[in-house]
């Protein structure tokens, strides 16, 4: 993984030495983040224990997207050839949703309980995104047709589920940090008139959240729809 930051890093300053114009912005990000895989699913149950009041959800890998937020700055070389390279760093909070539709409760014969809820998965990242792309100039407005890879560090991954069942509610809150570094690559298009501006952009991961599991089916990648608003500081 050091070894990839450092070509990104060098290959970048390389190519800046020879830009034409350099432009340094924020974003307010936002889209909407789930997983793909044998191991996703739109919906699941949780396992509770009533004498500890303690519980998880059987399968917490959500393919409903939860919608999720972050900010970042960026910086964008601009060339002659309307050429673009450029690199994006922030954080973000990516959530996947699951539906909850019962809860298995260990009370008698432990016998699973009609419910209603859900579970988000709360992934928590730093985000390096390096780019390469190509500027369209309309009237007015910039056209940036960009694609590269998200390089993200995982600070965090924690379940909050929630459901109603019978006569009560139940919670849960666990720890689901499996991965350090997701690798996603991305494709985006900003629009941007004047300083202000809007992107949308997919990313699709290539490392296994469940590749450390034992037995059965564990695949499950991520997946985030995004947009966001832009702003050019100078």
């Amino acid at each position: 993984m050091k070894k990839i930051l450092f070509i990104i890093y060098l290959s970048f300053c390389f190519i800046s030495a020879y830009g034409q114009s350099t432009e340094v912005g924020i974003n307010l990000n936002s889209g909407l983040f789930s997983f793909v895989g044998e191991s996703a699913t739109s919906s699941s149950w949780i396992n509770f224990n009533t004498q500890e009041e303690d519980g998880y959800t059987n399968t917490p890998y959500g393919s409903r997207g939860g919608l999720s937020y972050g900010i970042s700055a960026n910086v964008t070389q601009v060339y002659q050839s309307n050429f673009i390279i450029g690199a994006d760093l922030g954080y973000e909070m990516l959530r996947s949703k699951v539906k909850i539709t019962r809860v298995s409760a260990n009370t008698g014969g432990n016998s699973p309980i009609a419910a209603d809820g859900r579970t988000y998965l709360n992934n928590s990242f730093i985000n390096l995104f390096p780019k390469i792309g190509y500027r369209l100039t309309l009237a007015n407005m910039a056209i940036d047709f960009s694609a590269g890879m998200d390089v993200a560090y995982c600070l965090s991954s924690r379940e909050r589920g929630s459901a109603e069942a019978g006569t009560r509610e139940y919670n849960t809150k666990r720890d689901r940090k499996t991965i350090n570094t997701d690798i996603r690559p991305r494709v985006q298009v900003n629009i941007s008139q004047d300083k202000y501006g809007g992107y949308i952009g997919y990313t699709r991961g290539i490392r296994n959240y469940k590749s450390g599991f034992d037995g059965g089916i564990n695949e499950a990648y991520s997946r985030f729809i995004r947009f966001g608003l832009t702003y050019q500081v100078n």
